[in-house]
């Protein structure tokens, strides 16, 4: 076979073989170039040519890269980038005039901390921007694979599960702060004057655990000293956990962050069990690094965040 000059061939190619490969769909790819299924498929035709692989192969409804492709697919993704960071380094996001959405995937008890920073850094320069939060959940794993979600804020150690498919390691990450655990009961709770590790064993508590997991991180610290708590009830969501907590006697240990914006309604102590803290990270995919409004948002956000969440 002939060598193929660079000069020679359509450098749109790549940009097409990046969404094939990212989507692994003809449909979803022609979406993301914002031309027709047939061009797509024309394109698909040439790169198989090009490269002397199928790349893609139909299996029932889906399609699935070969070896070659999943090899090709960070590089192809890092040549994309460096070209968007190239023709984008001069371009300017004007906030004022931009309409659009940004959406970010976070777990709930982080969710009001983020609407609290879009709020008050990025609101009121981009007023038409709009915020989306959504669960990291199956039903978006491949949004977030496919880079139509524009950030996923998480917890590293991973304290809960991330949809199959999603590799957090794929992503940009950068950390945004440390959260601790506190323990909370209501006002005017039994116990709100002080809790010592033995009245905070006797007590009913509250476990959170998005994993549907019977014990939590709280349970092995009390196993590892010989001690056992009673947990009354479970839930998958924080928010519930709030409510149930605010109308009971029950006790929760959480995240701090989770009681930042809604104090008022309990009683907090530091925990009286040692369970170690942890920190989160914002991640993104790299086809958002060098876009002018992803940077112009997330550094806004980021630095929000920190300021939010500052200890001092």
């Amino acid at each position: 076979m002939s060598r193929t000059r660079l000069e020679d061939l359509d450098l749109n190619l790549i940009v097409t073989l990046h969404w094939l490969l990212t989507e692994q769909s003809v449909t979803r790819a022609a979406a993301r170039l914002d031309v027709s299924q047939p061009t797509v498929s024309h394109a698909l035709n040439k790169l198989r040519d090009l490269l002397g692989d199928p790349l893609l192969i139909k299996s029932g409804r889906t399609m699935l890269p070969t070896k070659k492709a999943e090899a090709l697919q960070p590089r192809v993704a890092e040549t994309v980038d460096m070209m968007r960071g190239l023709l984008l380094e001069e371009q300017t996001f004007d906030p004022a005039n931009q309409a659009g959405k940004f959406r970010i995937a976070v777990i709930d008890s982080i969710g009001a901390l983020v609407v609290r920073a879009w709020q008050n850094a990025v609101l009121p320069e981009a007023p038409k921007l709009e915020l989306d939060i959504l669960q990291p959940a199956v039903p978006q794993a491949q949004d977030l694979i496919a880079g139509k979600i524009d950030a996923i804020i998480l917890p590293e150690p991973k304290l809960l599960s991330l949809p199959p498919g999603v590799n957090i390691d794929e992503f940009v990450q950068r950390p945004l702060f440390n959260e601790s655990f506190v323990t909370a009961v209501r006002r005017n709770h039994p116990l709100a004057n002080g809790l010592d590790v033995d009245s905070y064993v006797k007590a009913d508590h509250i476990l959170i655990n998005p994993e549907g997991l019977d014990v939590g991180e709280v349970d092995q610290v009390l196993h590892a000293a010989g001690l056992k708590r009673r947990i009354a009830f479970r839930s998958e969501t924080f928010l519930l956990a709030l409510e149930v907590l605010k109308n009971s006697d029950f006790i929760l240990t959480a995240p701090k962050s989770l009681f930042r914006f809604n104090s008022e309604n309990y009683q907090i102590f530091p925990c009286p069990v040692n369970v170690a803290s942890f920190a989160f990270y914002i991640g993104w995919h790299p086809n958002w690094t060098h876009d002018p409004q992803h940077r112009w948002v997330r550094e806004r956000l980021m630095a929000e965040l920190a300021r939010l969440t500052d200890e001092k």
